[in-house]
């Protein structure tokens, strides 16, 4: 059979769209590593706007208020949570932080002390606690998590991209979303209109299950703390109820600090504060989580452990922060373009 000469410009032609398709991508890249920190904030907000477009949708289904003056009331009554919370728990919170910065330190040392009268687990904490190499039960720990908020102005600047973004995103959102539409093909619309539907279903529960497990924990933690007697009960409750946010590491860098407090009462004390600690986050885990989160999407914990560590190593703290609900935009996409859309195996989405 005689080889068909295809003509030089069929050739240059490919080998301008594989070089255009790679600069694109690198070009793309690029500008994701640059701005990366501004793309988290994007999503944050959207974060923000789906649960305020969606709070605002159900309270105007019940209630005889449009959209608009529901979005207003959720907004409003939003702000006045955060105002009278922060009146009413603001100043023990930040009293009990104050007297963390002292007990944690002189903890460290009792339990250095403590740990010295047996040999064999002396050389163990001594290499766990160098100065120079671990970061981990230190006072330079505090040090550099306090770092992570030091810049308050940065800190001011990013709630407020956050927070204008997430205000415009739930005031008008189908004008993003035709706008995202537009780029694909019109044949595709109608799809991506129901992916982007469904991504907005899932994460507005989620996020609904998130903040009722976090005030669950939040208060049982301080209450199980109070009956213990543990000192600083308010703000390792507060602690726990936000790190409670981020799955699997949040829990664990929670109760930390607890039991080193509780470890000034006594060993006893810090045993009662793990015992306390596990069966919060077991409840929350087995009962509390699913419980809520019934009409949500179901993360494997491997996955989400993965998503953490990535976006961790790529973003810091903040990366670490969006992980879980990136983590859920990834698994809808995969089930509904890929699983659904290329393999045509039918997926049991909430």
């Amino acid at each position: 059979m005689k080889a068909v000469d295809l003509p030089v410009n069929f050739f240059t032609y490919r080998v301008l769209i594989v070089l255009g398709i790679t600069a694109v991508a690198i070009i793309f890249l690029f500008f994701a590593g640059y701005f990366a920190h501004l793309l988290l904030l994007v999503f944050a907000g959207i974060l923000l706007a789906v649960f305020l477009r969606g709070t605002a949708g159900w309270l105007s289904d019940r209630v005889p208020l449009s959209m608009g003056w529901a979005l207003t009331l959720v907004v409003f009554l939003l702000f006045y949570c955060m105002v009278i919370g922060a009146l009413l728990l603001g100043p023990t919170i930040a009293n009990n932080f104050n007297d963390l910065a002292q007990i944690i330190p002189q903890a460290v040392e009792q339990l250095r002390e403590f740990v010295k009268r047996h040999e064999a687990a002396d050389g163990l904490l001594d290499r766990f606690l160098q100065q120079d190499k671990s970061v981990f039960l230190t006072q330079e720990m505090f040090t550099r998590i306090a770092g992570v908020f030091s810049s308050l102005l940065g800190l001011a600047a990013s709630f407020l991209i956050i927070f204008a973004n997430g205000l415009y995103f739930s005031v008008e959102p189908n004008v993003y979303i035709r706008g995202v539409i537009y780029l694909f093909p019109k044949r595709k619309q109608a799809r991506f209109r129901a992916v982007l539907s469904e991504l907005g279903h899932v994460l507005r529960w989620w996020l609904v299950g998130r903040i009722a497990s976090m005030a669950v924990v939040g208060i049982l933690t301080w209450g199980g703390l109070l009956w213990l007697g543990i000192p600083s009960a308010a703000a390792l409750a507060f602690l726990a109820a936000v790190l409670s946010f981020i799955p699997n590491i949040g829990p664990l860098v929670s109760v930390v600090p607890a039991v080193l407090v509780g470890w000034m009462q006594g060993p006893m004390s810090a045993l009662y504060v793990i015992l306390l600690y596990t069966i919060i986050q077991t409840l929350e885990s087995y009962l509390i989580t699913p419980l809520i989160q019934r009409r949500a999407i179901m993360l494997p914990p491997a996955l989400i452990l993965t998503v953490q560590l990535a976006m961790g190593m790529a973003f810091g703290v903040f990366g670490v922060l969006l992980a879980t609900p990136f983590a859920v935009v990834i698994l809808v996409l995969v089930q509904m373009l890929y699983v659904e859309d290329v393999l045509e195996n039918p997926v049991d989405l909430p």
